[in-house]
């Protein structure tokens, strides 16, 4: 089973089998008449829409209507998220579409008159929020159904007043609701909505990386053989993130640096390193310019580092860097270990690092190793630093 949700993105379900069992399970209660509620969680690009676009197989099955949307950040008309997945078409591409209901009738005609009026009454949008609510608690009397709203941590704050109403009246009758969202960006309504849900009984799935051996087998699947051992020294930087070891395979493809012997595929040379540091940068952009730039610094110390150190490096207060990598924190970007910080990525340190502009990255070095010095690090780590500062 593959994804498509962002053009050029598909590869395979590897190594979510427990995964996807479980929401097989709930799918089956759903379908027994019983409203569930799933808040999926992840990082960007572990794979929570390939993980419930393999549910699409499991309704088929189980003749369980599936409805799905996807927010986005882009598109700011009102209840965007909930009209995309209820309503046959949405405001922005016109008409009401055929076989609709009064209720689907009345509510594609209110939201017509906002998108064309960002200005509309606040009557209209609380009848639309009705309406949207009666939708949602009545779309299961005929049979059982599914509703999955990816990526919520984007989605317009009308659709999220909605599912924040309906969470604080208990679940949706005979249906499977699935939320996916990021840790980051964090969002007040949001994380007011998930403590609701969570008080109204939802299951939490996390989502973490793949293993080492999935994340091989990933790659066997997208290159369709068995991988050489260069090419699997890079995919162990990737800290298990799907997308990210499909940013490897098809980097190294793109530039020509995957060569067959034997019936194996490896990666020869460097060449196609950089751009694929261009294309990982690009996947972390969005945890902002400040965040980016003290984590370009961490990169300096290495793969894991000490945040009194970093403080050291970057000249700020401790609590000022906390409060920075918090959000790096959450995004699975850096992961707390004891009193250190480790990259969750190699891959993403080292893009970071080989971003920094050279005479930056060599005075870095030199403040690193005054830093480590002061903390009573061995000899030998600061004399690395210095010679990096030439």
């Amino acid at each position: 089973m593959s994804t498509s949700a962002e053009p050029g993105r598909t590869w395979p379900l590897v190594g979510r089998a427990a995964e996807l069992d479980d929401l097989d399970d709930l799918l089956s209660t759903a379908a027994d008449g019983v409203g569930v509620t799933v808040l999926l969680e992840g990082e960007a690009g572990v794979g929570k829409t390939s993980l419930v676009d393999a549910l699409r197989g499991s309704a088929r099955l189980l003749d369980v209507e599936l409805r799905a949307a996807q927010a986005t950040a882009v598109r700011g008309w009102p209840f965007a998220l909930l009209s995309d997945a209820l309503l046959v078409r949405s405001p922005a591409a016109g008409g009401h579409g055929p076989g609709r209901s009064p209720v689907e009738t009345e509510l594609a005609d209110l939201l017509d008159a906002m998108y064309a009026d960002p200005a509309s009454s606040g009557a209209r949008y609380d009848r639309a929020a009705e309406l949207f609510a009666a939708l949602l608690r009545r779309h299961g009397d005929l049979r059982p159904w599914a509703l999955v709203l990816e990526d919520v941590h984007e989605a317009d704050a009308p659709s999220l007043a909605v599912l924040l109403q309906l969470a604080r009246e208990g679940a949706v009758p005979r249906a499977l609701v699935v939320l996916t969202m990021r840790p980051v960006p964090y969002r007040p309504e949001l994380a007011e909505l998930v403590a609701a849900w969570t008080r109204a009984g939802a299951r939490y799935l996390e989502l973490r990386p793949l293993n080492a051996r999935a994340t091989v087998e990933l790659a066997e699947n997208l290159v369709g053989g068995p991988v050489g051992p260069s090419l699997r020294g890079t995919l162990a930087t990737t800290g298990g993130n799907p997308r990210l070891i499909a940013d490897v395979v098809r980097t190294a493809r793109a530039a020509g640096a995957l060569v067959a012997s034997d019936g194996v595929l490896d990666s020869t040379g460097t060449r196609w390193m950089s751009p694929l540091d261009d294309v990982v940068r690009r996947r972390v952009e969005y945890l902002g310019a400040d965040v980016l730039a003290l984590l370009g610094q961490a990169s300096v110390l290495g793969t894991s580092f000490v945040i009194a150190d970093l403080a050291s490096l970057a000249g700020d207060p401790v609590a000022d860097c906390w409060r920075t990598l918090r959000h790096g924190l959450a995004a699975g970007v850096v992961r707390a270990r004891g009193d250190r910080l480790v990259f969750g990525h190699d891959l993403v340190r080292e893009a970071l690092y080989n971003g920094l502009d050279p005479d930056e990255r060599r005075t870095l070095h030199a403040r690193a190793a005054w830093a480590l010095r002061q903390a009573g690090a061995p000899n030998q780590i600061v004399t690395g630093h210095l010679e990096r500062a030439r």
